[in-house]
């Protein structure tokens, strides 16, 4: 690494809070990769319509964060996060770590910009007082993550003796290896005491139930949260054979949604405490259980609990098996297992999604089900996470045929069982997997890439291919149907070799069909060999793509993800389509740290416009939301992120950009936006009666228009 430069920061007058700030004396080094001074001094300007200063210097101050595994990110228009940054270079230097402090406690003390904070062990460490002296002082602090502290105890216990000084935090985010005592006493005070606190997370791969009942007995007295998530095994929270918590679930009057995740599948006992407990709640309208495996008695009380429940609106079972997935015993006709389900969707009334397996059901009694489903108006959608291989060609026509296709969807991509029947036969299905490792993979992977030319409603495709499977015939498909095809959206492909020889013949095949692709949005390479060559083809239409906006490259090599950061990195910034790129994060040296993060820092520049331009569309009418829409209206990601703001479809989520677009194409609606006048353009009348900007017709307006930005008008200072 090139040696740093001692550098003043630049000298400013600043009102300040306190008489004397702990970076007054402070000399900062220049920054690590460009070796630009740092101007920390600065500050906050955010106002209404306005960014902070700090925005147009936020890749010099990420040089610094990048050396604690941390970056400053724009997750709202004109709002500052600090977040974890996977893959970043941790410098070893106490200074750098130093530094980094140091500039989290200016933006702490300073900046009302900065909403979001995670504290990671790298910036913590050794800092611990400084920073937690200032968190709960930070009345624009909303949101605070705290991730593996535990390797420094000192810090942990800073971070526990702040938390019930908080008056604003608003979500709190606990991801820890085990929750120590005096952090849970700390948490426990916290929800105590806090008039702010809406949501919590707690993350912990151990916790004895002891500090388990700490963090209980804070939650029976909280009056705020109201949204919890839990993350671990359950046992810390059943002491007293799980009074406290079954009395917590059943009476809390302020929770709205619970989200439990459980480390261990077959938790049988707290699964039937949990479900028992929400019979008698009246307020919780989302509950949503991940990776649990429900026995037969959960798998019963859970249909009861929806019979009975009148307040749940939202129920999720994800990754979540249902009757211990045991196979079926009935090749025919309907049993005992589907008969509680039926009465549920018969008798609820107030249930409007719900996610859960179908596959421990035959095709009849899932029939059955979908039949009661019709005549339930209440039940907007039903999200299916697995249906018997056999079953889904004749499940697809039966939904048709009772006219509740529309309202279910069938989530997760699904493995042929017979490609010519599903692919043709299912034409509402859009997600497939073709997986050769099958018995007939061979055969289903040939009659699969014959047929998905002619199949326009296929949007999502993993190609799960053993290396026996790619003879000539096969590349020459895949190659065919990738450089065809228009409507497909997201690509997964998987080789699974037994040796580690390139195949050069695939992987460049592959590349020149991606290449000439218009349609594909995200793409997922896992396990494959490349050469430079193909490496360069993948780099060229990342370049040159105007669709491709998610990227994850994991072949079996690290060298090739560094190649492949290296060949990108000289041109990326005039990229403004690419949102993420995951690759391997063993990247040894230095300079490939350095150009990963010339990446990575265009990608936190294309994510910042794409988040101010959905909030233009949804309605925030400012320069920097508005200038923002310009560059990145045509990017597919920003119809993802209005989709998901705006809770619509595609179509609905296009229309709305196009709208918006268009809502300040006329003259004075453009110089409103530009801030350039309040309400309408008027122009005194010139004594040698040129012509006036007001008297362009709108035709020759719109032509100019053509060439002029709202990021072109220099903004008011």
């Amino acid at each position: 690494m090139p040696k740093r430069k001692r550098v003043s920061a630049d000298q400013g007058g600043v009102s300040r809070r306190k008489p004397r700030s702990p970076t007054s004396d402070f000399v900062f080094e220049t920054s690590c990769f460009s070796g630009s001074s740092i101007n920390y001094r600065t500050p906050c300007t955010s106002s209404e319509g306005r960014l902070c200063d700090v925005f147009r210097e936020l890749t010099i101050w990420n040089e610094f964060f990048w050396q604690v595994g941390l970056e400053l990110r724009e997750l709202s228009p004109g709002q500052l996060s600090l977040v974890r940054m996977e893959g970043a270079r941790v410098a070893s230097e106490i200074r750098c770590k130093r530094e980094a402090a140091m500039l989290l406690h200016r933006l702490l003390a300073y900046h009302r910009c900065l909403v979001s904070v995670d504290l990671n062990c790298y910036i913590v460490a050794d800092h611990h007082q400084l920073i937690c002296d200032e968190l709960p002082r930070s009345a624009s602090l909303t949101k605070l993550q705290v991730f593996v502290l535990d390797r420094d105890m000192c810090a942990l216990q800073s971070v526990a003796a702040a938390l019930p000084l908080f008056n604003h935090l608003q979500e709190l985010e606990c991801r820890l290896w085990n929750f120590e005592r005096t952090f849970c006493e700390g948490l426990s005070k916290l929800l105590v005491s806090t008039a702010s606190l809406t949501t919590l997370k707690l993350i912990a791969h151990n916790m004895e139930p002891e500090d388990g009942m700490v963090i209980l007995h804070g939650l029976e007295r909280n009056t705020t949260v109201t949204t919890l998530a839990i993350t671990m095994r359950m046992n810390p929270f059943l002491s007293q054979r799980g009074v406290v918590f079954a009395d917590y679930l059943s009476e809390n009057q302020t929770l709205r949604t619970l989200v439990v995740t459980s480390y261990f599948a077959n938790d049988d006992n707290v699964l039937n405490l949990m479900i028992r407990s929400l019979f008698r709640n009246t307020t919780i309208s989302e509950v949503k259980l991940i990776g649990f495996n429900l026995d037969d008695q959960n798998s019963r009380l859970v249909a009861e609990l929806l019979s009975e429940n009148r307040s749940l609106k939202n129920f999720h079972m994800v990754q979540t098996t249902l009757y211990g997935s045991r196979r079926i015993p009935e090749p025919d006709g309907v049993s005992g297992r589907i008969c509680p389900w039926m009465v549920a969707l018969a008798k609820n009334r107030t249930l409007e999604r719900l996610t859960m397996e179908l596959c421990c059901f035959n095709v009849e009694e899932c029939k059955s089900f979908f039949k009661v489903l019709a005549s339930n108006e209440s039940l907007k959608n039903i999200a299916v996470e697995r249906l018997r291989p056999t079953d889904e060609a004749e499940i697809c026509r039966f939904l048709l045929e009772t006219g509740v296709r529309e309202r279910v969807f069938l989530a997760r991509r699904h493995v042929f069982e017979d490609p010519a029947v599903t692919l043709t036969e299912c034409k509402k299905l859009s997600r497939f997997n073709i997986n050769t490792v099958t018995p007939r993979g061979f055969d289903s992977l040939h009659t699969a890439l014959r047929l998905l030319p002619s199949c326009s409603h296929v949007m999502s495709l993993t190609l799960e291919v053993s290396q026996r499977c790619l003879n000539e015939d096969a590349i020459s498909l895949m190659d065919q149907y990738l450089t065809s095809t228009t409507v497909l959206r997201d690509l997964e492909v998987v080789l699974f070799s037994r040796t580690s020889t390139p195949m050069d013949r695939a992987e460049r095949a592959l590349m020149q069909a991606l290449f000439f692709n218009r349609s594909i949005r995200k793409l997922c390479i896992t396990g494959l060999h490349f050469d430079e060559t193909a490496i360069q083809m993948l780099a060229n239409k990342l370049q040159a793509s105007r669709t491709l906006y998610e990227l994850d490259f994991l072949p079996h090599d690290s060298k090739s993800s560094e190649l492949l950061i290296q060949k990108l990195s000289p041109n990326v910034s005039k990229n403004y389509t690419l949102l993420s790129i995951q690759v391997h994060r063993y990247i040894a040296d230095w300079v490939s740290h350095r150009e990963f993060f010339t990446v990575n820092d265009v990608i936190g520049r294309n994510l910042s416009l794409v988040t101010r331009a959905a909030h233009f569309v949804m309605g925030t009418r400012n320069r920097y939301c508005a200038a923002a829409a310009e560059l990145v209206h045509s990017n597919p990601g920003l119809v993802a992120k209005v989709q998901a703001l705006a809770s619509v479809d595609e179509n609905e989520a296009s229309s709305r950009i196009k709208t918006s677009m268009k809502s300040f194409s006329e003259l004075d609606d453009f110089m409103r936006v530009a801030g350039v006048v309040k309400y309408s353009v008027t122009c005194h009348r010139r004594d040698d009666g040129q012509l006036q900007l007001t008297d362009l017709n709108r035709d020759c307006w719109l032509y100019v228009r053509q060439h002029l930005k709202i990021g072109d008008i220099p903004d008011a200072q």
